[in-house]
């Protein structure tokens, strides 16, 4: 019998969360699911752990390949899902028990290509914060590109959690919508996210919160290891939407709004050389930037700043290069919230 839902768990060296993560998973009250454990490479005792597993649960398959990133490892799962729909859980997380029947129970209600809940920010059981678009009873079906300005901003301007959902096999694989093979866990869901919600026909959102983000160790995103990987990501979504002229007629101002308010946050983050030359780097993109602007998505401070990063990045750097590592940017970065303030 097809499973219901694949759900993916790229691994790397993920020791000290994975047993939470899988317990989680193999919990979930939906019981036709195939678990698809990809070890990207692990030098820790994941792989041996994951075998452990596997004789606990018949529903989990583990495969080991050569490190080649968290894209090379969800686009492995995702070849070898058999699912109707498919999932991601990343290997330090993990979920509460309902949410794979209440997402698989949506998109069949709806008829839905893809179905995204809210998800916590955990930093302990005492702080597991939900962050979501929606009250917790309420749930949307739409066309993300059919929505009107604003709120066709906040759809693609939330945060990029491609784990909090699940995506109809077909649909992921008709589209050809694959993560990029890039070093490391940085950024890859940006691309990747964009396009589902270009592309989707039916998306439902529902307020509930279901996934356990843990944001209380560094996670390769946050880390400094990969100070340009953002850059690449939206590149690939110029390339993306330079293929599809109509989807950029509705897009391309959105993508610039998400750009400068992500570099933003990347600036931020880093430090010292890489911080000036991200700097430099960026202007170029924010200049390109320029003729594809909607005032309506800045608060005047933003666009004030944005302005200045784009011209005169010698004077926006002189100004903020020296600003202390760990300072809260988070309205500006993201984007959403920060609009017409």
């Amino acid at each position: 019998m097809q499973p219901k839902v694949s759900i993916i768990v790229p691994v790397y060296n993920s020791e000290k969360h994975l047993d939470e993560c899988l317990e989680s998973i193999v919990n979930q009250t939906l019981k036709e699911i195939e678990i698809i454990c990809v070890d990207d490479g692990s030098e820790d005792s994941s792989y041996e752990k994951l075998t452990e597993w596997t004789k606990k649960d018949s529903r989990i398959k583990r495969f080991k390949i050569k490190h080649g990133g968290t894209g090379h490892a969800i686009n492995t799962g995702v070849l070898l899902a058999t699912g109707k729909y498919i999932g991601e859980v990343d290997a330090d997380d993990f979920i509460d028990e309902k949410m794979y029947e209440t997402l698989y129970s949506l998109a069949e209600e709806h008829n839905a290509e893809v179905v995204k809940s809210g998800y916590y920010s955990y930093f302990d059981k005492d702080k597991d914060i939900p962050c979501n678009l929606f009250k917790q009873n309420e749930a949307y079906a739409f066309k993300p590109i059919d929505l009107d300005y604003m709120n066709r901003f906040k759809v693609f301007g939330f945060q990029c959690s491609f784990w909090s959902a699940i995506y109809k096999t077909t649909f992921l694989k008709l589209n050809g919508i694959k993560w990029r093979e890039t070093p490391g866990a940085s950024f890859q869901d940006t691309s990747v996210i964009f396009k589902v919600n270009a592309l989707v026909e039916r998306m439902v959102w529902t307020g509930e919160n279901f996934y356990h983000w843990r944001c209380s160790e560094p996670h390769t995103v946050t880390s400094k290891n990969y100070p340009f990987a953002v850059i690449g990501e939206y590149h690939e979504i110029e390339r993306f939407l330079e293929e599809r002229p109509r989807l950029a007629l509705k897009l391309r101002y959105i993508l610039s709004r998400m750009r400068f308010g992500t570099y933003y946050w990347n600036y931020f983050r880093l430090d010292g050389q890489d911080r000036e030359r991200f700097c430099y780097e960026a202007a170029k993109d924010l200049k390109r930037d320029w003729d594809y602007q909607d005032i309506r998505y800045y608060g005047e401070t933003d666009y004030t700043c944005m302005h200045t990063w784009m011209e005169a990045p010698f004077s926006f750097h002189s100004i903020f290069g020296e600003v202390a590592h760990g300072e809260d940017y988070s309205n500006t970065a993201n984007g959403v919230n920060d609009t017409n303030k």
